[in-house]
């Protein structure tokens, strides 16, 4: 039994991903999201007299609604300080920070990686936790440079995984929480393919990379695939293993 309220709206999201959670708990909601105004009547109707509004980070699918939901209710909107929306945002939540619905108590944990200022929000007490786009129920989550950091994601992953038991994400349903481990070894797992690639010899971009890994997987996106090659190499750049050779990547 979830110990939030949930409801899923409309949102221009990545498929196949449809709609982004909005999450209620005492006086606060989480990521009110719809840019659409049916949808922003039914968050107001379903989210009653909210005093806050907390955002787990600034983009398009997770921000919709803010404005209309805190037009209709007064409610103040709560954001990491790196969140850069387009309204203002009354208090900047610090990592750690204790927030009390009067339902219950939400611990702000900062988790980049995914999005610059990226929060996850775990009820204390418990080992629930939500995600934001930590993590995703539907769909997959994806890093894209500059604000996607692969060693930051990991790291995110990592700490919430020691905090948790069950994720409730940004889109489908929630997930238990080795879920994290899950996504850790995925990635490590494209690593070592993207590694591969390079050993074979010669220089190539990441849209040659993505196109030899990702072949025959079923409705692949190549344009965001080879956003996901760019941020491997750059975190493998870091560490040595690859270098720049002319515009193309090669094995260092």
């Amino acid at each position: 039994m979830s110990p939030f309220a949930v409801l899923a709206v409309r949102t221009p999201t990545l498929p196949p991903a449809t709609h982004t959670n909005a999450y209620r708990l005492g006086d606060c909601v989480v990521d009110p999201a719809s840019p659409e105004p049916a949808e922003q009547a039914r968050l107001a109707a379903w989210a009653g007299p909210v005093r806050r509004i907390l955002l787990t980070h600034h983009h398009g699918d997770h921000i919709g609604g803010v404005e209309a939901l805190a037009a209709s209710t007064g409610a103040a909107v709560w954001a990491h300080a790196d969140a850069r929306v387009p309204f203002e945002v009354h208090h900047r939540i610090e990592d750690g920070e204790t927030i009390d619905t009067g339902e219950g108590l939400l611990r702000a944990l900062h988790t980049p990686g995914h999005a610059d200022g990226h929060l996850v929000f775990r009820l204390v007490g418990t080992g629930h936790v939500i995600a934001g786009d930590l993590v995703a129920g539907e769909g997959t989550i994806v890093l894209v440079p500059p604000e996607g950091d692969l060693q930051q994601y990991l790291d995110s992953l990592a700490r919430v995984r020691a905090l948790a038991e069950t994720l409730w994400p940004a889109h489908g349903p929630p997930q238990p929480a080795a879920l994290a481990d899950a996504y850790i070894a995925h990635r490590h797992h494209r690593t070592a393919q993207f590694l591969a690639v390079l050993a074979a010899g010669g220089s190539v971009s990441p849209e040659q990379i993505a196109a030899e890994v990702y072949a025959g997987i079923p409705g692949v996106n190549f344009e965001l695939a080879a956003m996901q090659v760019l941020t491997h190499l750059k975190w493998l750049e870091h560490g040595g293993r690859v270098c720049l050779d002319g515009g193309l990547w090669r094995a260092a």
